[in-house]
């Protein structure tokens, strides 16, 4: 990379609904980017449309619905170690809008970045259940596919084999390459009590069969942790009382302590295995506690080429602690990214866009994405031109 760049969060329905070459005028022109990150694979959503007076009749209405996968046509020859294979996104099943959006930036010299969602997806865990991930009482999750699952890394390892040989991306960012950050679900959740945070986190962790076998294998001692888990939570659930101690306390319990240890080095491991046949720049993005995630980014490091922290708040005084935790990790502020919001809240003006961005750049940072095009009214293009403005005269 070369000087400050500018990239924006896109969606690819919206690119394709709106006109790629219309939104790219629009982007450049003014919002001043130098770059936009698509959307290559994704959860499901249920958006709505600032700009949907931009579409052609008859294309959609203010409201985009999906239940989300791969925004893109696979390769098959990518997927032949493992059963799974990519689930393709019903709108996209009769097209490749990611080839088309792909030919335009190449074209108009934009630089061009997949946002990868790796392992939160319904569609995909509906698909494949038997890499969902599994609490300690055997209930499979609805939205997140289990890391340490060889056919689930297997399958991650392919789509970005797949996506950066076939399209010419400056780089590749994953997102939720890890456990779950947290119990997400799409369905309306029903709890009449508070497990508190050290709670959350014992229902939070993976017991798959996977995940059994493969601990079991490297001598942790899972029926223990197991175990550990299933007092703590049976006691929460008969008493309806939360767990008072932090979650760091719970790994005074050595087998919980060794499990988690466990997790950090499947997740550490699955990033190496991505990156072995990633033709392109991988980025990571640094979101959620790492203690439910297991995400060692300091180990993780070793295995992309820039960390992404994504800082979604309004006070930019706190935005110098979070680069250079990340430049720790990661040996140094050159191999920092940052992730921005120019939605509300937190983002309510152009102040504190720019105020970040401002203190960005002072930091030593030079590439920054802001999310996110798809979801905020257009005037706001004029909000990330002023930042954009700034970073590149500075930087």
């Amino acid at each position: 990379m070369s000087g400050f760049q500018l990239n924006l969060w896109c969606y690819p329905w919206d690119l394709a609904d709106e006109g790629i070459d219309r939104v790219l005028d629009r982007l450049q022109g003014e919002a001043g980017v130098t770059g936009i990150s698509v959307a290559t694979h994704y959860h499901s959503v249920d958006q709505l449309r600032p700009h949907a007076d931009l579409l052609p009749k008859g294309v959609s209405s203010r409201r985009f619905r999906s239940a989300g996968g791969a925004q893109f046509q696979p390769e098959a020859r990518h997927y032949a170690a493992t059963r799974f294979r990519p689930v393709v996104a019903e709108w996209v099943r009769k097209s490749n809008p990611l080839a088309a959006i792909a030919e335009v930036c190449a074209k108009r010299g934009l630089n061009l970045r997949a946002w990868h969602v790796c392992l939160h997806g319904s569609s995909t865990v509906a698909r494949w259940p038997a890499g969902a991930i599994k609490d300690v009482f055997g209930d499979a999750s609805s939205t997140w596919l289990c890391p340490s699952n060889p056919d689930v890394r297997e399958l991650l390892r392919g789509m970005i084999a797949d996506l950066s040989e076939h399209y010419p991306f400056e780089a590749i960012e994953l997102e939720s390459a890890t456990f779950t950050t947290d119990l997400h679900v799409h369905a309306h959740r029903k709890a009449g009590f508070d497990c508190g945070p050290a709670g959350d986190w014992l229902r939070s962790l993976c017991f798959c069969e996977s995940c059994r076998q493969q601990a079991s294998q490297e001598k942790i001692n899972v029926p223990a942790a197991v175990a550990a888990a299933r007092e703590y939570l049976d006691k929460v659930l008969s008493t309806g009382e939360a767990m008072a101690m932090p979650i760091a306390d719970l790994l005074a319990e050595p087998a919980l302590a060794a499990y988690a240890d466990w997790r950090c080095r499947q997740v550490t491991s699955l990033i190496r295995l991505v990156r072995s046949t990633c033709c392109c720049r991988l980025v990571i993005q640094r979101a959620g506690n790492p203690l439910w995630s297991g995400a060692d980014y300091a180990k993780i490091a070793d295995h992309c080429d820039a960390l992404m922290p994504l800082f979604y708040e309004s006070a930019p005084d706190r935005l110098e602690a979070v680069v250079e935790q990340a430049a720790g990790e990661v040996g140094g502020v050159d191999r920092v990214e940052l992730g921005l919001y120019a939605c509300t809240p937190p983002c309510s003006d152009s102040t504190g866009l720019v105020a970040a961005v401002k203190k960005a750049v002072e930091l030593g940072v030079r590439s920054v994405n802001v999310y996110h095009y798809g979801l905020i009214p257009l005037r706001r293009l004029e909000w990330i031109r002023q930042a954009s403005r700034y970073a590149r005269r500075e930087a």
